[in-house]
């Protein structure tokens, strides 16, 4: 399974987690298999020079094979582009990366609806 949170640079396991999906520096990727975390490196989120839409950063993840994104804010725009990927979105990513997956693999956190959507300002 493949699980990614956006993190602040340089990205892994240690990195702390970045408050918002669309301006976090980088996100992290892990693997898990048999509920333990087998490999995790980062993943860009630089706009290379394009007008930044979180439209990019939610195609990047998509690519990358993701199937579970936890944030600790994400604005209505990313989440619905994951909802039409058949990405879950899951809330509650705090302190570092390696915490928070470790939270997503122990089933504590909740899951991310309209409901608990940024609306701006949130990061």
């Amino acid at each position: 399974m493949r699980v990614c949170v956006p993190s602040f640079l340089p990205g892994g396991l240690n990195a702390p987690v970045s408050e918002h999906f669309g301006h976090c520096e980088v996100f992290t990727i892990a693997d898990i298999e048999n509920g333990e975390i087998v490999k995790a490196w980062p993943l860009s989120n630089d706009d290379e020079g394009q007008e930044h839409t979180c439209a990019i950063p939610v195609q990047r993840v998509v690519d990358a094979g993701v199937e579970h994104m936890i944030v600790g804010g994400i604005g209505q725009g990313p989440l619905t582009g994951f909802m039409q990927e058949n990405i879950k979105v899951y809330s509650g990513a705090s302190g570092t990366v390696e915490e928070t997956v470790k939270r997503f693999i122990a089933g504590t956190l909740s899951d991310t609806d309209s409901k608990g959507v940024c609306q701006g300002g949130c990061h």
